[in-house]
């Protein structure tokens, strides 16, 4: 009972200690909840300000000519605060410094941006900035033959892995020189350097990855071999030495099946197994490539390290790197000659409603004069037969022969010519000129050339004198006395035909090499309209064909 007081004094004071810490718990709360808020708010202010003056730095220095320094500037404003002024300026110091590449993607970027802005100026000079720069792109080709496309490869350039759904396709890159690597579990590494130029194009093929099996000639000393260094990094939960096994224990080698470099309770180089066991990686990988291809260890009891039963196999010699191909063997290079050539067929439909058919002499007609009634005789001066319009299907050919003023420019001559079902043909020629769109080729061609159809014959006219006409009701023509059955029931009918034809053609397949088969396999559309001497020629032609670059 004495001691109650007490216990109540105490029991106070602690209680009040509690609400004074509390409270003064809660007031560094809102301290604390103050200062993140000013750092939140002041943060972005000073990163807008360090862009701002990074900009004004950068755009100084590109006034000046020192592209080179005000680049990155410009690269780490727009990262501070990315906007489409800074865009824009980093994207025309990159086409001063001449990464055309990297300048044609930043403008295609600012157009995007642009758009979301509701920009339509800039969104309309970022396309053309981007558009002028396609022109002159340069472009490099990763070829992966069948033989080279080994499980786990693994390509890059400059660093950068490339996915393999690129390969075989050409690529925008920026000019200068570039290092394509190849890599594959098992495999030796390959690397090769390529420069290529602005508005180049080349094609580097990767070659097939020797097998690596260097590891497998290099025995190490048996037991007393030190762990790996990669043990120290890779030891984990129990240490380089864990308890239950030694460092040379009766465990597993240094990289078991399923381990790290120096597993948990696994020896360093035990008697069962071998520095790297068989298919295992060299660092805890499951089925990784094993750095030694050799099945059994370097130095364990079990298995000899250089032993009759299992000698270490010779390293595979690598295999021949590819050349570099040259640019005169480069898809589309410019100077190159071109040359095309593919099957055609299509519609030719002739509206030419006279003609002749052959020896008019046979035929005369008449007509009035002053002095009565003249019969005269026909010939190709004065008459002429008339024809029903023919329509048919027709297959031939096609072939352009030109010269590459640019990898996009192409100048030449275009012959197109077939047979058409049901009598008749055309064969017309001219110059050419096709430019490229990204995958599609557009031209135009001037054509010229004799034309054939095999019409229905409806009559024969002759011609009246002019001086007459006013005695002939004001005819100028009039149909030729043709006795019944002497007319035939079709003919041939042919003109010279001059006109020209638009020609659309789509890549189906870009086959670039550096042998003489580089080229591209193309689909093409060429409405043509020409005027004959005596009426119109369409032609509907579609072709396949391939154009040799």
């Amino acid at each position: 009972m004495l001691a109650s007081p007490w216990r109540a004094r105490r029991r106070g004071s602690c209680v009040e200690a509690s609400r004074r810490a509390w409270s003064a718990g809660r007031s560094c709360a809102r301290l604390a909840g103050v200062a993140l808020a000013l750092a939140l708010a002041v943060s972005p202010g000073v990163a807008f300000a360090q862009a701002e003056a990074l900009l004004d730095e950068g755009k100084s220095l590109m006034k000046k000519g020192k592209v080179a320094e005000a680049c990155p500037k410009l690269e780490e404003s727009y990262r501070l605060s990315p906007r489409s002024a800074t865009l824009l300026a980093l994207a025309m110091c990159h086409e001063k410094q001449g990464k055309v590449a990297t300048a044609w993607a930043e403008y295609i970027d600012l157009g995007a941006a642009a758009r979301k802005e509701g920009n339509k100026r800039l969104e309309a000079d970022a396309k053309a900035r981007g558009a002028k720069l396609e022109l002159s792109l340069p472009r490099l080709t990763l070829s992966v033959p069948r033989a080279a496309a080994v499980e786990g490869l693994e390509v890059t350039l400059d660093g950068a892995p490339v996915d393999g759904a690129l390969w075989g396709q050409a690529r925008p890159i920026d000019h200068g020189q570039h290092k394509v690597s190849a890599s594959a579990p098992g495999r030796k590494p390959w690397e090769h350097s390529v420069s290529i130029k602005r508005g180049e194009r080349k094609t580097v093929a990767l070659p097939a990855l020797a097998k690596d099996a260097s590891a497998a000639a290099q025995p190490a000393p048996a037991a007393e071999a030190p762990a790996p260094a990669a043990s120290v990094a890779a030891a984990s939960e129990k240490g380089s030495a864990a308890a239950g096994d030694g460092a040379a224990g009766p465990g597993k080698g240094a990289a078991g099946p399923g381990k790290g470099a120096a597993a948990p309770g696994k020896g360093a180089a035990g008697p069962g197994k071998g520095a790297a066991g068989p298919g295992k990686g060299a660092a805890g990988s499951e089925k990784g490539p094993a750095a030694a291809e050799a099945g059994k260890g370097a130095a364990g009891p079990g298995k000899a390290a250089a032993g009759p039963e299992t000698d270490a196999s010779p390293a595979a010699p690598p295999a021949a790197e590819e050349p570099e191909p040259s640019s005169g063997s480069s898809p589309r290079h410019t100077g190159s000659f071109v040359i095309e050539a593919g099957v055609a067929g299509g519609a030719l439909i002739g509206l030419m409603d006279a003609g002749s058919f052959g020896d008019l002499s046979a035929y005369s007609y008449s007509y009035n004069i002053p002095e009565g009634e003249l019969i005269a005789p026909c010939d190709d001066e004065v008459c002429h037969a008339s024809f029903d319009p023919a329509i048919g299907p027709f297959a031939g050919g096609e072939a352009f022969i030109g010269f590459a003023i640019s990898e996009d420019l192409h100048l030449g001559a275009r012959v197109l010519g077939g047979y058409r079902f049901g009598g008749g043909y055309f064969v017309v020629g001219g110059p050419s000129v096709s430019m490229r769109l990204g995958r599609v080729w557009l031209g135009l061609s001037g054509l010229v050339g004799p034309v054939g159809q095999q019409a229905n014959v409806t009559g024969i006219k002759g011609e009246i004198p002019s001086e007459v006409v006013h005695l002939n009701y004001g005819r100028s023509e009039v149909a030729v006395n043709a006795r019944e059955g002497s007319l035939p029931e079709s003919a041939l009918v042919e003109t010279l035909a001059f006109g020209g034809s638009v020609d659309v053609s789509l890549v189906l397949a870009d086959l670039p090499s550096a042998g003489w088969t580089s080229g591209a396999l193309l689909l093409s559309v060429s409405p043509t309209v020409m005027k004959g001497l005596d009426g119109w020629v369409f032609a509907a032609p579609a072709s396949l064909g391939y154009r040799f670059y």
